[in-house]
């Protein structure tokens, strides 16, 4: 039984991987066959799930898992964009430069982009939602934003066509690539689903032996990538280093700050289902499929997605800070009425 026990819990931490793999990777164009490709099986894949896997068992240990919290530790899984990519200081890899310039040393329009959009919704939060969906152990205060309503509606159907429109891209519209991506990457989460049945959120709580294991790997990745991924792009003044490292302390800060304790709410309407998962996923492999074949009209979709994102980080961001500082009013007003009756 303990054995059993064990690999549900090695095919659940691998299925969190492979989410967060497909909705960074393959959503963006970014990762096409990765599966059948050495570098990708090794050291983006690995790459995904280990910062998924540490930085979701943080978020239990310090108990900061409302989505707006889990958002923050997105940050911080996005930073990792300096060092082991330098795509905050120089730019996307095929680029010969920031897409909107270089500012104190770093490339902004990526960085809002990155550290305040993608990373944290696609790499971090979207699949903590499809898992908790997976296994049907939803976490308190998740509830709302996996309900069936218009609104979630309408942030599949964009998400979706973001993706095919991304991908089909990163396969240079070739359709048996960008399918095969696509579909290839939803089978390996449907085994991985199939194996690891029975999970819950516990199957991905790490003991400290893992949880060892896993910074020493993240240390040892960051090591060895910061000096041979790209080592001609790290900056060569000390304050690009500066102002990433700040960006690290506003998001453990925002994390200490933010102490709200999330509550389960009753809902009028159902979460999604996994029929419904299922659906969602042949959608998006068909969009992907027709982006392929009318790669004109897909490159247009792409390019005003690709430039809202840049407005979609610093909107998110501001929303999130502004939320968290009218719930500190809220419960310090509260605070504040409950002394001033007792006394």
């Amino acid at each position: 039984m303990m054995i059993f026990s064990d690999m549900k819990k090695l095919w659940s931490i691998l299925l969190l991987g492979a989410l967060s793999m497909l909705f960074a990777e393959v959503f963006s164009g970014a990762s096409t066959l990765w599966f059948l490709d050495p570098w990708g099986l090794l050291i983006t894949y690995p790459l995904y799930l280990g910062h998924a896997i540490f930085l979701l068992n943080v978020a239990f240990l310090w108990k900061k898992t409302s989505p707006r919290q889990l958002y923050f530790f997105g940050m911080l899984f996005g930073l990792y964009e300096a060092l082991i990519t330098k795509v905050l200081w120089f730019g996307y890899p095929a680029s010969t430069g920031p897409m909107i310039g270089n500012f104190f040393g770093v490339a902004w329009g990526e960085f809002l982009t990155l550290v305040l959009f993608y990373h944290p919704v696609m790499s971090f939060v979207v699949p903590v939602f499809v898992y908790e969906l997976l296994s049907g152990d939803v976490l308190s205060g998740h509830e709302r934003f996996l309900q069936k309503d218009w609104k979630t509606l309408l942030l599949v159907m964009i998400l979706i066509v973001m993706g095919a429109s991304f991908q089909s891209n990163g396969a240079k519209y070739d359709v048996f690539r960008s399918v095969g991506a696509m579909g290839g990457s939803i089978l390996i989460i449907v085994l991985l689903h199939f194996l690891s049945r029975g999970k819950n959120l516990q199957s991905i709580v790490l003991g400290k032996k893992g949880m060892t294991g896993i910074l020493l790997y993240l240390v040892l990745l960051y090591s060895v990538t910061t000096a041979v991924i790209f080592p001609e792009r790290l900056p060569k003044m000390v304050l690009p280093y500066v102002l990433i490292f700040l960006w690290y302390l506003v998001a453990i800060g925002l994390l200490w700050f933010d102490r709200f304790t999330p509550v389960s709410v009753s809902l009028q309407r159902k979460v999604f289902s996994q029929k419904d998962l299922g659906i969602f996923a042949i959608l998006v492999v068909g969009t992907t499929g027709v982006c392929s074949l009318v790669s004109q009209v897909s490159y247009g979709v792409l390019l005003v997605m690709f430039v809202s994102l840049i407005g979609a980080g610093v909107v998110l961001f501001s929303w999130c800070l502004f939320a968290l500082i009218k719930q500190k009013k809220y419960l310090y007003s509260s605070k504040t009425k409950t002394k001033n009756t007792n006394f």
